[in-house]
């Protein structure tokens, strides 16, 4: 479902999150369908989602090793992200706008922190 969402350009995003989903309530113990998930979250949220999915894959008893490279691409855009941030001038926007800002702000300044506090093992 996950390709013929990829390929063919069919809607079937929801299908294939609940495919991955009813695989862990089959084997809990295996990260893959994690991986997948994240695959499936993109780069929703400013990547936290996607993250999340991946971490938990790593942290699974049987982990998939592409996690670790789909994790550090995600940490290397948000260390990136972070940087542009701070450069980014806010007071002369709406509030609303500053609003979505300021969400952005958090949770780019989130995922930078978490990659600092990664081990660097791989």
């Amino acid at each position: 479902a996950r390709y013929q969402n990829e390929l063919a350009g069919v809607d079937t995003e929801l299908l294939a999150e609940r495919f991955y989903y009813q695989a862990l309530s089959v084997a809990p113990q295996i990260g893959m369908p994690f991986n997948q998930l994240g695959t499936l979250a993109g780069s929703k949220y400013y990547n936290v989602e996607a993250t999340y999915c991946y971490l938990r894959c790593i942290q699974s008893e049987v982990s998939f090793e592409g996690a670790y490279g789909n994790l550090k691409r995600l940490y290397d855009k948000a260390a990136k992200m972070y940087h542009q941030l701070k450069k980014s001038e806010t007071r002369k926007l709406s509030p609303s706008k500053k609003r979505g800002k300021d969400i952005k702000r958090l949770l780019v300044s989130f995922m930078y922190l978490q990659s600092l506090l990664q081990p660097k093992s791989r």
